[in-house]
């Protein structure tokens, strides 16, 4: 379970104090990436505590700072944005404490260990690819939901459909929202799509979460069975959905 951010120089038994700071765990993908840091940390023989900076810079700077005052031995971090995590991450290796990023990516080689992410390119082409099967025809009028703009992965994503998409001429893109990967923001920025373009056949979006939200938004409206949503990540509410 992810616990709010509450650590000591005292926690740091066995190998040392692990600190791993996420996004936002109300999101299922960063609950499980917080999670399962954590179990991970601990049955390599470390202590872990769990942060979230919800996006905030100036929540993850102080995050970063407490991590430092405690000695942590390391820092696994989810960025909170690509250019604004630059100097935390700089200032946790001045104080010789390694940072591995995970998920996201800084716009700064050289400092991090290692970033681990996922091929978002080919993910989002490969989801892509999938999501034409269903479009009837593969034409129609569409609209897409785009995650955090400060996320490099927003764009990547975004990208790699539109590297798919661009090759069906009759597939037409009616209109894009940015929903900071969202269900909330994603159910009210659909609902904003659909009074502009209420004739859509297709929805793609950059993550699970916008596509929940789009999917309460046309079930709300009577028109889910006429549209086809496509989202990234795998939750377990998309699958059930």
């Amino acid at each position: 379970l992810i616990t709010p951010f509450i650590a000591s120089a005292a926690l740091a038994q066995g190998k040392g104090l692990m600190t791993i700071i996420v996004n936002d765990p109300a999101n299922p993908y960063w609950f499980t990436e917080g999670n399962v840091s954590k179990a991970t940390a601990e049955k390599l023989g470390y202590t872990a505590v769990v942060g979230a900076h919800t996006g905030d810079t100036n929540t993850e700077s102080k995050l970063i700072d407490t991590a430092i005052t405690n000695k942590s031995v390391a820092i696994i971090l989810d960025p909170a944005n690509a250019s604004g995590s630059i100097g935390a991450v700089q200032r946790a290796i001045a104080a010789k404490i390694p940072v591995i990023l995970v998920n996201a990516e800084i716009n700064k080689e050289g400092l991090a260990k290692a970033q681990l992410v996922s091929n978002n390119a080919q993910g989002a082409a490969m989801g892509a690819q999938e999501w034409v099967k269903h479009m009837k025809g593969q034409k129609g009028k569409y609209v897409e939901l785009f995650g955090l703009p400060s996320d490099n992965n927003a764009a990547t994503r975004s990208n790699g459909y539109k590297t798919v998409l661009g090759q069906y001429p009759a597939l037409v893109k009616a209109g894009s929202e940015v929903a900071n990967w969202d269900r909330t923001l994603g159910h009210n920025k659909m609902q904003s799509l659909l009074q502009a373009n209420p004739d859509i056949t297709g929805v793609i979006s950059g993550n699970d979460e916008m596509a929940l939200g789009a999917i309460a938004a046309l079930k709300k409206a009577g028109k889910l069975k006429d549209v086809v949503v496509g989202g990234f990540d795998g939750s377990p509410d998309a699958v059930a959905a």
